[in-house]
């Protein structure tokens, strides 16, 4: 076990953090960890620490969504592993996965001998901040010590086991068992996903629909019997589909055999079902409800360039 609030320090949170995108946000939280240079960063300047950061966040946005964001950096060379709290109240775009802007950033950087640190101490600030709900508050304008004092007080331990729940993605999209089939093809247009999950007014997984399963719904009966479509290659497909389209409802198409795991599932328990298994998307659930999904991407994302 890894007993994160011993990186939460006071000196190292922002407590009014003044800026006003997400650059002028990172470079603040840089040059706190830069006023403790001698203890966290070794021979690494603020320059290239700096641009090691923002290279990463490039790549990919780390908002996660629900208002907070975690960008980070593994640096060759560098000393020690540093968290960086700030909390802004003017709301940053970060291009966060579900559209929300950012108050909470937590700046981290560690060397690449610690490979997971990283995840594990994220994993931990956000269980830390959805049972707590302070990110509901961003702390009453609390102090910075007070703020420190708070991770201290809470239980803030991270396994070294990597879990569902520590490299899900937040939910594109879904879709009702009575949504129209219509309806159902916007979404996915719009979000850019080729299977959506289908879910009940609870939240609770009821199954999937996939690109595949709207084109074969679309496919003449006949044709799935050809070896060979060469002699009416001419024949639009979705001739009938375009006909009848408007009375279909998600529940007519849907495919209930869908793979979920629980947010608690081991790495190597969504490897074997990605890799082994061949399983496109995973969606992850907690209680029963829908939280979250993992495809082979975030493997690569999370696990093997974090």
């Amino acid at each position: 076990m890894i007993d994160i609030s011993q990186y939460v320090m006071p000196e190292l949170i922002a407590a009014n953090l003044d800026a006003a995108n997400k650059e002028g946000a990172i470079r603040v939280l840089v040059e706190k960890v830069f006023k403790k240079k001698d203890v966290f960063a070794g021979k690494i300047s603020f320059e290239k620490a700096l641009e090691e950061v923002m290279a990463r966040e490039k790549m990919q946005t780390t908002g996660l969504g629900q208002r907070v964001a975690f960008p980070h950096a593994r640096i060759k060379g560098w000393e020690k592993f540093v968290v960086v709290i700030g909390i802004n109240k003017k709301n940053i775009d970060f291009n966060s996965l579900d559209g929300l802007p950012v108050n909470f950033i937590c700046l981290m950087i560690s060397s690449t001998e610690e490979p997971y640190i990283i995840l594990q101490t994220m994993s931990a600030i956000i269980r830390f901040l959805n049972e707590t709900k302070y990110i509901d508050t961003l702390f009453n304008g609390m102090s910075a010590g007070q703020i420190s004092e708070k991770f201290k007080e809470h239980n803030l331990n991270a396994t070294k086991t990597i879990r569902a729940g520590d490299i899900m993605r937040p939910v594109k999209a879904s879709v009702k068992m009575d949504s129209s089939v219509e309806d159902v093809t916007r979404i996915m247009h719009l979000s850019h996903l080729d299977i959506v999950p289908v879910i009940d007014s609870e939240g609770r997984i009821c199954g999937q629909i996939a690109c595949s399963e709207i084109f074969l719904h679309g496919i003449p009966e006949f044709f799935k019997h050809l070896n060979t479509v060469s002699f009416v290659r001419h024949i639009d497909p979705f001739e009938k589909y375009f006909k009848i389209k408007k009375e279909l409802k998600a529940r007519d198409i849907v495919v209930k055999d869908t793979t979920v795991i629980s947010k608690d599932a081991t790495l190597l328990e969504i490897v074997f079902e990605l890799a082994v298994k061949n399983q496109s998307k995973l969606f992850v659930v907690d209680d029963g409800k829908l939280v979250g999904e993992i495809d082979r991407f975030s493997i690569i994302d999370k696990i093997l360039f974090f």
